[in-house]
């Protein structure tokens, strides 16, 4: 049933409001003839107003692209709105055979957060402070992994004069130029792909690089050759260890190159940051929780060059054997006996249920 035009919502007021709002929330999903939803740390909740009709969304498709109803026969429509205190990052697309539009919102803070705001320690800093070499940060969609090298990037452009050029689909975080020229780059408006984009950054004379990230072969080529050749690389991929996201890079290779790849690997890798997003005690808030790989010793190097030993990481990095890696059930642990997160939460954010499990036993903690 269709509201009478006299009783239509104001969807983009709606939008402003719930913005506005104390409550914490990262994503905005309005569809169609159901009521709009938000996603908070504990998950989608529905908000107040009932079901939202298409003349209430007309409007505001209508200042996302002026011909929508056309373009969305096309495909999805793609783009961003800045308000003033947060980026509205705006996805649009058809489903039920068409009969259904879909407005998806991903909420972003303006500027990125200073690096001691993250949840991760301060040594993390030493990676942005590296003038050469590889950085990955890894973790599902959703966990933060933008927000970190947004925050290691403008670190760098506050710190030190050099060229950062970014490949990123979409730009997140519009960073602006302090001591160093940032330049930043998007697929497919500004180049093609991650791949061409890499291909081309080499001839841009960069100092540090960022790619949104590693998704085939000829990007996880382009990114280790870069590292090699004297740049800082930053880049990102969607794995949830430290051991998982070597073995995924150097998998991108037939395996008769995995040995040379992996030998460039341990030469140029700084460190992997894993992350993962847990609700707090409240439910109110996020904490990053993270496992982390420092390349900073021999034994490690000798690991990482051989794809035989590769499985050996994970046991160094559980065991502490040096005083910054750290396994993502250590992180997790810790956040429960402080009272940070709860038990269930940190159980459900671990890619080793039973390991913590027992590590929680230990404890005396349910």
């Amino acid at each position: 049933m269709t509201s009478h035009p006299s009783e239509l919502r104001d969807l983009t007021q709606e939008i402003l409001d719930l913005v506005d709002q104390r409550r914490l929330f990262t994503d905005l999903h309005i569809e169609q003839d159901r009521p709009i939803m938000i996603k908070t740390p504990r998950g989608w909740i529905e908000t107040e107003g009932g079901p939202v009709v298409i003349e209430e969304m007309a409007p505001l498709l209508g200042s996302v692209d002026e011909a929508w109803e056309t373009r969305l026969r096309e495909g999805a429509i793609d783009c961003q709105f800045v308000l003033t205190s947060c980026r509205l990052r705006t996805h649009v697309f058809r489903t039920s055979g068409g009969r259904k539009t879909v407005i998806s919102i991903r909420r972003l803070p303006l500027a990125p957060l200073p690096l001691d705001k993250l949840g991760l320690p301060a040594y993390i800093r030493s990676m942005a402070e590296s003038s050469k070499g590889l950085v990955l940060v890894t973790g599902v969609t959703g966990s933060g992994k933008t927000t970190t090298i947004a925050s290691l990037l403008d670190h760098i452009n506050r710190t030190r004069n050099c060229h950062i050029v970014t490949i990123e689909q979409p730009i997140e975080y519009a960073i602006e130029s302090q001591q160093s020229i940032l330049s930043q780059r998007e697929v497919p408006t500004d180049t093609r792909s991650f791949s061409a984009g890499m291909r081309e950054v080499l001839r841009e004379r960069a100092d540090v690089i960022m790619v949104g990230e590693i998704r085939d072969l000829e990007t996880a080529e382009a990114v280790l050759q870069a590292s090699e050749s004297g740049h800082l690389v930053f880049a990102t991929m969607h794995t949830s260890s430290a051991l998982n996201t070597v073995t995924r890079l150097l998998s991108f290779f037939p395996a008769e190159q995995r040995e040379r790849h992996a030998a460039s690997l341990a030469n140029t890798l700084i460190g992997v940051i894993c992350q993962s997003l847990v609700p707090d005690e409240s439910g109110e808030q996020l904490v990053l929780a993270s496992e982390l790989l420092f390349n900073h010793n021999q034994q490690i190097s000798s690991f990482l060059s051989e794809p035989s030993k590769l499985h050996l990481l994970a046991d160094f990095v559980r065991r502490k054997e040096d005083n910054m890696s750290r396994a993502l059930n250590e992180n997790l642990l810790q956040l429960v006996t402080k009272n940070v997160i709860t038990a269930r939460d940190a159980l459900r954010a671990t890619y080793n249920r039973l390991e913590l499990h027992e590590m929680l036993q230990q404890l005396g903690v349910r």
